[in-house]
């Protein structure tokens, strides 16, 4: 149980979540299942108790279209715990999940826009399941949302400049800060 300053979990890397998936035979970016994990902390999903990380596993299997046991399961709901911390932590460690700088150019690409997919599906899918559809959602959040998922769309064959590289960073900048702002807003809400 995490108490009101958090239990600090360490953040697994990308490369250490992706053999974790492939050998559960997922075949899942790590990036978008931690997109996922803090979509629905954004959408106000507590883990107050192991009954309310077993619902997070619940939502995130019917998000990610995954089967989450054993090994998995237990992977899972420490980066659900991880994430958490790192957005509670006061040096806002916080940042999105996302393959090393010495990885291939494309596959950064591609995993910041898996990210910010698995965040919107995460976010859609705790919304659902707490039946708060019709409420409104903060405009700032509602813009967030609508640029996370113009992210989600980018073209991963761009070549690698020094540009792209600044771009990407600002990129993943933006989904870091944005992220922060609306998890940390619903945490604020709970009681």
């Amino acid at each position: 149980m995490l108490d009101a300053l958090g239990d600090y979990e360490t953040m697994p890397d990308w490369q250490e979540s992706a053999d974790v998936l492939l050998g559960a035979g997922l075949a899942l970016n790590p990036s978008e299942l931690h997109g996922a994990t803090a979509g629905l902390l954004a959408a106000g999903r507590t883990l107050h108790a192991d009954s309310d990380r077993d619902g997070a596993l619940v939502l995130l299997e019917k998000a990610l279209a995954v089967e989450l046991h054993g090994e998995s399961a237990d992977f899972v709901g420490r980066l659900l715990k991880a994430t958490l911390s790192a957005i509670r932590d006061t040096d806002f460690a916080f940042t999105p999940m996302l393959p090393d700088d010495d990885e291939l150019f494309e596959i950064r690409l591609m995993s910041v826009g898996k990210w910010a997919a698995g965040f919107l599906t995460g976010f859609t899918q705790a919304v659902a399941a707490a039946d708060a559809g019709g409420e409104p959602v903060d405009p700032n959040t509602a813009e967030a949302l609508k640029d996370f998922a113009a992210i989600a769309q980018i073209d991963s064959s761009e070549e690698e400049s020094d540009d792209g590289d600044r771009e990407l960073e600002e990129l993943v900048e933006y989904l870091r800060i944005a992220a922060l702002n609306i998890v940390t807003d619903a945490l604020s809400h709970q009681a």
